[in-house]
């Protein structure tokens, strides 16, 4: 069955739930109106995703359980990341469903993906082929030749253009496996010339950037069991057993923010979903509910965040 589902997100909420089958959460830590857009095509046993969005956000996300996820930024900010690490136009990402990972963008990016059954691959791949894949699961990120990483963004591009142009039109509906075969053919090619040709194996991931991961996934969820009583830098520490400066960095590396920034935005988010369920609220006992010193501190951070006030979005439809 072929379908396509479009969505367009101001709020992190709304985006995290646009994927179907996807457990996905944003934060916003970049000042201004989210401007996201979502599309996905449908397809038997596999589909194509676009996604994109204006803003510095932290994205915490886990693909479907028994997929397989190919993914290339169409277009991405400096400095981006992928569970710490680098993301740039040639990565390659390799995702297996089930498995929880992070990427952040201090500022624009747009993703391109497919996902693709287990039961597809088993079928179509062959056994060089599926060892590629086994060695490229272990890594999850792969600079690929920017021939074939240019290619590939083009294969996807355009067949997600072309559904869209189509979708009422039967005859794009059986072009789909095609579709499919020719840009998994691409990531497949990519992931033979890294690690069979003159690029060798790649080094082993470094054991200091996933503690340093581990750390940081450990504080957000501290942080999100204290939305009301905000813990300070110097508590957060504490709890985790850990150095002001080693908390800082890991912050820095993985979330392009500081842990008070990211701390403050969590808070901010959760005071946007309850305006959401209850817009008449008192904003004061919101404010102070999560920690605020005063409604007008509150209501000045908000407007910095989400560039309105919060009596704009309970009015919101």
């Amino acid at each position: 069955m072929t379908g396509i589902a479009r969505h367009r997100a101001s709020d992190s909420d709304e985006l995290a739930g646009a994927l179907t089958g996807w457990c996905q959460d944003y934060t916003q830590l970049g000042r201004g109106r989210l401007q996201a857009e979502l599309l996905h095509v449908q397809l038997p046993e596999a589909s194509l995703i676009y996604e994109h969005s204006n803003l510095h956000l932290h994205e915490n996300m886990a693909p479907p359980d028994g997929e397989l996820v190919f993914g290339i930024p169409l277009s991405i900010s400096a400095d981006a990341r992928f569970n710490g690490h680098a993301l740039c136009l040639d990565t390659l990402l390799v995702l297996e469903g089930g498995q929880e990972m992070e990427i952040c963008a201090p500022g624009e990016i747009g993703m391109l993906g497919l996902t693709v059954s287990r039961q597809l691959l088993d079928r179509v791949l062959d056994a060089h082929e599926q060892d590629l894949l086994h060695r490229a699961l272990t890594r999850r990120r792969l600079e690929i030749a920017p021939a074939v990483a240019a290619e590939l963004r083009r294969e996807l591009h355009d067949s997600i253009g072309a559904f869209e142009r189509g979708e009422r039109d039967p005859r794009v509906a059986r072009h789909g496996n095609a579709a499919v075969m020719s840009i998994l053919g691409l990531a497949i090619q990519g992931l033979d010339e890294r690690l069979h040709g003159q690029g060798g194996r790649l080094a082993p991931n470094p054991r200091a950037l996933e503690q340093r991961r581990r750390l940081v996934l450990a504080a957000i969820d501290i942080m999100q069991d204290n939305l009301a009583e905000p813990l300070s830098l110097l508590e957060l520490c504490r709890v985790l057993n850990t150095s002001h400066r080693t908390l800082q960095y890991g912050f820095q590396q993985i979330c392009k923010a500081t842990p008070q920034q990211f701390f403050l935005s969590l808070r901010l988010a959760e005071a946007r979903r309850r305006l959401k369920l209850d817009p008449q609220q008192s904003i004061t006992t919101l404010a102070l509910d999560l920690g605020f010193a005063s409604s007008s501190h509150f209501s000045s951070l908000y407007k910095r965040l989400y560039s309105e006030q919060p009596s704009a979005t309970g009015r919101r439809p």
